[in-house]
């Protein structure tokens, strides 16, 4: 089972950027009763990951503030690597970032879209010791090698995790609730560009909390490529002379940064990503759009008709797609349940993947009829992603991509049900919504 501890984070100094009363833009209802006694307020210093800033957020984020997070995370620079340790080096000189005295457990919630004032999304951020995927840390979907060469790089320069991984863990009770719950005194606040408010706060560490989570499986749900560069960057680290003899746990290369959160005590949405094909046959494509495909019926409409078609199918089980091609013409695809059964029964692996939206879309539709393989999935060249769904049918009216494949989000019993299996889906299955801030700690590997 996994092993958990505190740590002493990096922070945006709160003497320098917190102050004794709450901004109102990151006021709490609950404020007016029992306000922090310290609070700062980092909406112009947080930023999201960085696999959904673009050049233009990036930019709209240094405007922010000189000190935003976005110079570490995902630095403009010509050597952003280089740039990212020089910066981190710089502001933990100047006193823009302190560490911790003593390792604390940090208590992060955040709002839904529903309710932007009320973070009601919680868990504990701690530091979890890496152990290869297996029973207490299970993954969910495949990798691609870009992200994670290029994450590497920005570990090995910086030493230090910048962004939290997001795991899960399914547990009705609500033992230990309270211990979350508790009083604290300072607090960092961020308002994200969809005006969700943000909130951390270190607390007292309760060993009877950290063995509770110790008990858990851990599914994780938004940070992959993060993990998988963690144990990259681990054994670099133990193949050193120096350190190969250590014990594990030893070393803080040994860990890493993840936010547990407890799936069944909080309302998590996964969002759809779509797919975007730059390259395909268009005898395949113009066949598929006709319903010559004997395992999937292609139903004629418009496409800003398609997302709510997928939304009024959300929970059927039978597989559907959305196919936006040129010339402003879409197309509902609706699956033969027992034909791509019979497909997929040839493919390795478990009847949970087997299941999914997805995994029909890239064997029966990519591989099969578009002769896009998985080779050429993980290589990025024949295959892009977006979460917005005009966005795609947008990129396909000015010729950016041949189609676009909307498709219908992953349910989180899904996730648990292929992570339990021991199984991965296809990349990009899930977008958890929304994205933890970086910046509101960072955990040092230099001890």
């Amino acid at each position: 089972m996994p092993r958990v501890a505190p740590f002493a984070g990096i922070h945006y100094s709160i003497g320098r950027f917190g102050g004794t009363t709450v901004p109102d833009r990151v006021r709490l209802a609950d404020d007016a009763d029992a306000p922090p006694t310290r609070v700062a307020d980092l909406t112009d210093l947080a930023c999201p990951p960085y696999d959904v800033i673009g050049d233009a957020q990036r930019q709209d984020l240094l405007a922010r503030d000189e000190r935003n997070a976005v110079r570490l995370e995902y630095s403009s620079e010509p050597d952003p690597h280089a740039a990212a340790a020089r910066t981190l080096a710089s502001w933990s000189a100047d006193g823009t970032l302190e560490r911790r005295d003593e390792p604390a457990a940090y208590y992060y919630r955040h709002a839904t879209e529903s309710a932007p004032d009320d973070p009601t999304v919680e868990g504990l951020l701690l530091r979890v010791l890496l152990e290869p995927w297996g029973d207490g840390i299970r993954p969910h979907e495949h990798t691609m090698p870009g992200p994670k060469a290029e994450r590497l790089a920005l570990l090995r320069s910086t030493r230090t995790q910048l962004s939290p991984i997001l795991a899960l863990y399914f547990d009705r009770s609500d033992r230990y609730h309270h211990v979350m719950g508790r009083a604290w005194s300072e607090e960092w606040r961020a308002r994200d560009a969809d005006g969700l408010l943000h909130q951390l706060a270190a607390i007292e560490v309760d060993d009877r909390l950290l063995g509770y989570l110790a008990r858990q499986t851990l599914f994780i749900a938004d940070g992959h490529h993060r993990y998988e560069t963690a144990l990259a960057y681990q054994a670099e680290v133990r193949h050193d002379p120096r350190w190969s003899a250590a014990a594990p746990g030893e070393l803080a290369a040994d860990w890493i940064m993840m936010l547990l959160v407890n799936a069944e005590l909080s309302e998590l949405e996964i969002r759809p990503t779509h797919r975007l094909l730059l390259d395909a046959d268009p005898n395949a494509l113009g066949s598929l759009a006709a319903g010559d495909d004997p395992l999937f019926e292609a139903i004629a409409m418009s496409p800003p008709r398609l997302a709510s078609a997928l939304d009024d199918r959300r929970f059927d089980e039978t597989p559907a797609f959305g196919l936006v091609v040129p010339d402003d013409h879409g197309f509902l695809l609706v699956g033969d349940r027992r034909g791509l059964a019979e497909r997929l029964l040839r493919e390795q692996m478990s009847p949970a993947v087997r299941a999914l939206d997805l995994t029909a879309l890239h064997v029966a539709v990519l591989g099969d009829q578009l002769g896009i393989s998985p080779d050429d999935v993980a290589a990025g060249n024949r295959l892009a992603y977006t979460r917005d769904e005009a966005d795609a049918r947008e990129r396909v009216t000015r010729g950016e991509a041949v189609c676009a494949i909307l498709v219908r989000p992953t349910r989180l019993e899904q996730l648990a049900e292929v992570a339990s299996a021991g199984d991965v889906m296809p990349q990009k299955s899930t977008y958890f919504y929304p994205k933890l801030l970086t910046g509101m700690v960072f955990n040092p590997l230099e001890d």
